[in-house]
């Protein structure tokens, strides 16, 4: 189900991560893809927070491709020697909408168990100027600082980061008239 076969290449700055684009076989997935973008999302917002999302998706037999090329045992011993993590042990995953007006603050994702954060990008031709970019800080003393990177959620890529102190990112606001739909989730070790 992945096309993507060769070396992730770790970007160290300002915390490693990487972005694989042309992640997935969308032929071997169309079905799936298009199962996911007619399920009902609940609407949800907070002070941290406005996007709607799913429930826990990896029990969906709708979506056992895609949960197959995420949670690969091979896609993730990959993913553990690149990430210098210990063994990643599963996958949870779901998926979110980011709507007009929606946005996601400065986070870590640091909970136990999270080793590798994940982000699959689902939408043709999302541009810069309509928003809902991944936005990574640097950190001063584990707290964000500035935005030094700005990732625009370009369709079938897949943007991956080791879950530390230093991890701090956001969905900025989006702002044109898009939806930004995404799978993301974490890896567990």
């Amino acid at each position: 189900m992945r096309s993507f076969d060769s070396d992730i290449d770790v970007i160290g700055h300002p915390f490693p991560h990487a972005i694989i684009r042309n992640f997935l076989d969308l032929d071997a997935i169309a079905d799936e893809l298009e199962w996911l973008a007619g399920q009902e999302f609940e609407s949800g917002e907070a002070d941290l927070f406005s996007y709607s999302s799913t429930s826990e998706l990896g029990a969906a037999k709708q979506l056992m491709g895609l949960h197959a090329a995420l949670g690969d045992s091979a896609w993730c011993s990959q993913l553990a020697t690149a990430f210098r993590t210990p063994p990643l042990s599963h996958i949870d995953m779901a998926a979110y909408v980011y709507a007009q007006g929606d946005f996601l603050l400065p986070h870590d994702d640091r909970v136990a168990g999270r080793q590798i954060a994940y982000s699959l990008h689902l939408t043709r031709g999302l541009r810069e100027d309509d928003g809902g970019a991944l936005e990574l800080f640097s950190s001063r003393d584990s707290v964000a600082s500035n935005v030094v990177k700005r990732i625009v959620p370009e369709f079938n890529s897949l943007v991956v980061f080791r879950v530390s102190p230093r991890s701090w990112h956001q969905v900025a606001e989006v702002v044109g008239d898009a939806q930004r739909l995404t799978v993301t989730g974490w890896y567990h070790g």
